[in-house]
């Protein structure tokens, strides 16, 4: 039977009813009458449309959804209805339905600008940033002055990350504060750091309390270690939006540079509730600095990749020819004076060229500093593509033929890997960058060793391993001051026993302080030598020295050194103390460089057992705790024990022979698992993990 048609006039009755009593504000009694002449009349178009409008200007989204859909199936077709329908899907989140709903009112009235604009943020929110742009052409070719699709237009290029394009679009929009927090974005994308948080300022000069600008230039401030600057952007952007993506576990770790641990407990539980709830409360890499907990970190890391980088559409990889060289790529940032660039650099020189085509895929800056123009010199092939957007870097890694991509960058500030999604190589593999799982499946291998991954807590690691005899690479080249400065130029004790530990800030947790004076009172004598970055984050710490029953003068601060001048200083500390739940890494094997022994106390996670790593390939297990007891313990031996310390010594004398500064042979080895797995690919096999064994190369 069909639906009834109306009696002439009875709908259109009911709609001047429901209009009337509109426009006497009595919404509720003009929704009761639209649902009665949606049941009463189901065929006639109007009733549907009406109270659809009506339940969305009350965002009743769902319901509002389903009268859309009605009136969509219904002739005549209109292109406002189904405009209405996709704004409805829009907002319940069903994006891929939303664009096939703006199609269609596209089909019918094709020169409706705002219809393309909608068309495009939905394309946008599926990450079709292509599409998006192709439509916001179409809308500005119909309304080309309209400030909404302009600054739409240039967002798109920055979701793009065509950095130079956006700018250029940004300089003809007028001087608005989403106009200035997008140049802010840009501008600090493209290095220009200065002209970035002049932006944020100009910005929040106009708008004081806009969030976006106050967690962008916070978070600016931060990288730039401004803590104090940082902290109080941060707290602002909370404040205004307590659940603000990403901002709660920012908030805590700009704190923790700052040693203000007050509510630090509550604050944590809150982010580690919001991770196993799914939501975006906390970058992977701060969360690391907080919790030992692999499987947590993992749930962070997932979160993360879903919404920074998730898989794009891949195009064709063709096999290589038989008999050529293995194609090698290097994607970072940091091909300049950095600590991934401190580990490597040897490694890049003494890659075997009969076997390997080097080259570097480089989005970082390009400073004229010794270690890149080293590095230039080192790789068979140094690319520059910062200014490509992530995809079109993808496209010229496959142009090149690479085989295997190693990212050194991971999920560390700054980083573009969103590279990875577009599989610009067979084989990617993350090392060093990141110490941990990156939570996606764009990544086929982790780079570890047995200490860092052990087998009880493989679950936590979405990759494949590829099991390494001993995780972290060194450069021989790096500086070795003979020239002690002496204590007393660095502020330090002449007599007495100097702990140490150069980690940033944020890896010093309450506990671990307590740790620390637990030491401190146990060896009288000593005092404990850290940096000292920010005037509030010193008076902080010695407030804490005193709360724990410490004098402050037990704390020494450094400042930060040029690199020969704090490795010579590291010389003259007794014992560096490591932190949990993130380790020193580079840190850690620039003491044991000096021979400053190191003492460590590995936890679950991968970043928590880089040290032990490290310990084990320079031949000092005994400096490797087994709980935080035993840490405490080891500790003070070490202070009160000359036989210890000149045991410990003697194994450092020989240092350079040990595993940890074998540089030709962990080359060898990263280029056994290179090979591997690119063997795997070329056999058809799915990534899958495997040991290199200390022999093979």
């Amino acid at each position: 039977m069909k639906p009834a048609r109306a009696k002439p006039g009875a709908c259109a009755g009911l709609l001047q009813r429901a209009a009337a009593l509109l426009a006497a504000g009595q919404t509720a009694e003009a929704a009761q009458l639209l649902a009665q002449a949606v049941q009463q009349f189901p065929a006639e178009p109007e009733p549907w449309l009406r109270l659809g409008n009506l339940l969305a200007g009350a965002s009743h989204w769902e319901r509002a959804e389903r009268c859309y859909a009605a009136r969509c199936r219904l002739k005549p077709p209109a292109a406002p209805a189904f405009y209405n329908w996709g704004v409805s899907l829009s907002e319940l989140g069903r994006h891929a339905e939303a664009v096939a709903a703006y199609q269609r009112a596209l089909a019918l009235r094709p020169a409706d600008a705002p219809t393309h604009h909608a068309l495009a943020l939905a394309q946008a929110a599926l990450r079709d940033f292509p599409a998006a742009l192709a439509a916001l052409d179409q809308a500005l070719a119909l309304a080309p002055a309209e400030f909404a699709y302009r600054i739409e237009h240039a967002r798109t290029r920055v979701r793009m990350g065509q950095w130079a394009a956006a700018l250029d679009e940004l300089a003809l929009l007028p001087e608005q504060p989403v106009v200035l927090n997008l140049r802010g974005i840009v501008l600090r994308q493209l290095q220009r750091p200065a002209e970035a948080l002049a932006c944020y300022d100009r910005a929040l000069d106009l708008q004081p309390g806009l969030t976006e600008a106050l967690n962008n230039r916070g978070n600016l401030r931060l990288v730039q270690r401004h803590f104090s600057a940082a902290l109080q952007d941060l707290d602002q952007a909370l404040a205004r939006q307590p659940e603000g993506d990403w901002l709660p576990g920012l908030r805590l770790y700009a704190a923790m540079h700052l040693y203000q641990w007050d509510g630090f407990d509550d604050q944590l539980t809150r982010v580690r509730q919001g991770v196993e709830q799914g939501r975006r409360v906390i970058q992977p890499l701060a969360l690391q600095c907080l919790v030992d907990d692999p499987a947590l970190q993992q749930q962070a890391a997932r979160i993360w990749a879903q919404h920074s980088f998730p898989a794009q559409p891949q195009a064709a990889l063709p096999s290589p020819p038989p008999g050529e060289r293995l194609r090698l790529a290097y994607l970072s940032r940091d091909f300049r004076s950095h600590p991934v660039a401190f580990l490597m650099a040897e490694v890049i020189e003494l890659h075997d060229r009969s076997r390997f085509e080097v080259m570097a895929l480089s989005y970082g800056p390009a400073p004229a500093d010794p270690m890149q123009q080293r590095l230039r010199e080192a790789f068979d092939r140094f690319i520059e593509v910062e200014a490509l957007s992530d995809a079109q870097v993808a496209e010229a890694a496959r142009a090149l033929g690479v085989d295997v991509l190693v990212d050194l960058t991971g999920l560390t500030d700054g980083a573009r890997t969103g590279i990875l999604a577009w599989r610009p190589a067979p084989v990617q593999m993350l090392y060093l960058g990141t110490l941990g799982t990156a939570g996606s499946q764009v990544f086929d291998y982790l780079l570890a060793d047995a200490t860092t991954v052990p087998s009880e807590t493989r679950a936590a690691y979405d990759e494949a391993i590829a099991c390494l005899p001993s995780y972290q690479p060194n450069d021989r080249q790096r500086p070795r001051p003979p020239a002690r400065p002496g204590r007393a130029a660095l502020g330090l004790p002449v007599q007495g026993f100097v702990f140490c530990c150069f980690n940033n800030p944020c890896k010093i947790t309450p506990s671990q302080f307590a740790t620390w004076a637990a030491i401190l009172r146990a060896v009288p004598d000593s005092v404990l030598w850290l940096l000292d970055e920010d005037p509030q984050a010193a008076a902080q710490l010695r407030r804490h020295a005193e709360s724990a029953g410490l004098a402050p003068q037990r704390l020494v601060l450094a400042p930060r050194m040029p690199r020969e001048a704090y490795l010579a200083a590291l010389a003259e500390a007794d014992l560096f103390l490591d932190t949990l739940p993130y380790n020193a890494g580079t840190t850690a094997s620039d003491a044991l460089w000096m021979g400053l022994p190191v003492l460590t106390l590995p936890g679950q996670g991968f970043q928590s057992r880089v040290a032990a790593s490290l310990l084990r390939a320079v031949g000092l297990p005994e400096l490797i705790a087994r709980d935080e007891a035993d840490y405490v313990r080891l500790a003070v031996q070490f202070a009160t024990d000359a036989g210890l310390r000149a045991a410990v010594q003697q194994t450092l004398a020989a240092r350079e022979h040990s595993a940890l500064f074998d540089s030709p042979s962990i080359t060898r080895h990263l280029e056994a698992a290179y090979l591997h797995a690119h063997q795997r690919r070329l056999a058809g096999e799915s990534p899958a993990d495997f040991s290199v064994s200390g022999g093979q190369g």
